[in-house]
């Protein structure tokens, strides 16, 4: 695939699955909110460990969004 024909959200995905903190990850999802389908919000929930069920696409970004501000408020980061 040439690097011209990247899907447009390509760089977006790739910045949340680079981002250090749940906090970075959560910002990115918000800035995506219009522009997520299907694949990303399963890839993402991948990268989490979780599964955001089929359904509306509003639906399953606050459900991906929920399970990302748990991880946030529970769990220890592992870069602290």
């Amino acid at each position: 695939m040439d690097m011209e024909q990247k899907p447009a959200q390509f760089d977006a995905l790739m910045t949340f699955l680079d981002a250090e903190t749940y906090e970075e990850k959560l910002e990115i999802l918000h800035r995506m909110q219009f522009e997520l389908n299907d694949y990303l919000i399963d890839t993402m929930a991948v990268s989490l460990d979780v599964v955001i069920p089929d359904g509306d696409i509003d639906d399953r970004y606050r459900q991906l969004k929920g399970c990302l501000e748990a991880k946030k408020r529970y769990e220890i980061n592992r870069f602290r």
